[in-house]
């Protein structure tokens, strides 16, 4: 991948991690929670896992020679694909609720 699309899929993963950051500290952790909730819970904390693990991997291809990269494009692709599909999902919560309210 050319170093110009890396540097803005990094700063997309980096607006997501932020995003999954500030999802997580606001949940509470109950042990009482219907299935949906924790369905939501999780989906914030794979996301952000796996945001984390998309970022920092990008980060690291970004300066090694692209000749030479140990790093292929699938591994920065999977999880920043799971860390999509969990904002997704996390975007469908807010559907739900707001329609719900």
């Amino acid at each position: 991948m050319p170093s110009a699309d890396m540097v803005t899929l990094i700063s997309f993963l980096a607006v997501l991690l932020i995003f999954f950051s500030i999802d997580v500290r606001s949940r509470d952790s109950a042990d009482s929670k219907p299935w949906h909730a924790r369905l939501f819970e999780w989906s914030s904390r794979v996301g952000g896992i796996a945001t984390a693990l998309a970022l920092a991997l990008g980060w690291v291809d970004l300066f090694l020679p692209d000749e030479t990269s140990p790093i292929h494009v699938v591994f920065v692709a999977v999880p920043g694909s799971v860390a999509v599909l969990c904002a997704i999902v996390l975007g469908l919560e807010m559907l739900t609720t707001a329609s719900a309210s």
